[in-house]
């Protein structure tokens, strides 16, 4: 019966919290399973505080107490809207996030150093204004201006994360060619080595065969080329003999028999 009453009261506080934020002028409260449905699948979440619509210091019971409030409209097992598991997947992510306090604490870090911009940028911006004599900046717009700043710091977190993951997986790529090149080479070296064992047989016998032949040349059973012989030039019968002019052929003398 103990369980049953706690129930009760559970169901009576979920139903009162619909009923507040159902009022509330934001959209975003409304606790209905389709204006729950559009909101967590219409954009991309950084912050899981902002998919269980939880300010930073909120405690683990206000948590645990989110989320099984959006579960009761969202979990694919209670709607039977098609969106709902997808729906529910980003919820419990969120609620997974949040319930481990080492990443609460960097998440409730950068949603302070937000706030801090933000009220630093303010103070500035009302400096400026109140020596030019006009108004400052209306404390409505406070909060939305720290939600935008708390996105923007996520962001960029979120895309230096893809940018390092990208050169993490670009160095893995590098590896992985690199030792798929040194194994080919590896691969063509063995491949090489096994040829030329296979071939040293046959290198082996053709050395021999070019050895044996080189040690024939020159005896009497090898046949070579030889010069041939010199034959001297038949001379006719009216050239005259070198016994008789005793001077060299070709050279004529007779200029000599002009001299005084």
């Amino acid at each position: 019966m103990a369980q049953f009453a706690s129930l009760n009261e559970d169901m009576k506080d979920l139903l009162s919290e619909i009923h507040d934020m159902s009022t509330t002028k934001n959209k975003d409260y409304q606790m209905t399973a389709d204006v729950q449905l559009e909101r967590l699948l219409s954009k991309k979440y950084y912050n899981p505080y902002d998919v269980l619509l939880l300010k930073s210091e909120a405690a683990d019971e206000e948590i645990k107490k989110a989320y099984r409030n959006f579960s009761v409209l969202i979990h694919p097992d209670k709607c039977k809207d098609p969106r709902a598991p997808d729906a529910f997947h980003v919820l419990e992510q969120a609620y997974k996030t949040l319930l481990d306090s080492e990443k609460r604490k960097i998440y409730q870090r950068v949603m302070r150093e937000a706030r801090e911009r933000v009220e630093f940028d303010r103070n500035k911006e009302n400096k400026r204004r109140k020596k030019a004599g006009l108004p400052e900046l209306p404390e409505d717009t406070f909060d939305s201006e720290v939600k935008e700043t708390c996105d923007r710091l996520f962001m960029e977190i979120e895309e230096r994360k893809e940018h390092h993951s990208k050169l993490e997986e670009s160095q893995k790529q590098r590896k992985r060619e690199e030792l798929e090149e040194r194994k080919a080479k590896e691969q063509i070296k063995a491949m090489t080595d096994e040829e030329w064992e296979k071939t040293r047989d046959d290198r082996v016998q053709s050395w021999r065969n070019f050895s044996s032949k080189k040690s024939m040349i020159g005896t009497k059973n090898h046949y070579t080329l030889k010069a041939p012989q010199v034959r001297l030039e038949d001379r006719p019968a009216s050239a005259p003999k070198m016994q008789e002019q005793n001077k060299p052929l070709g050279i004529n003398e007779d200029y000599k028999k002009n001299w005084k």
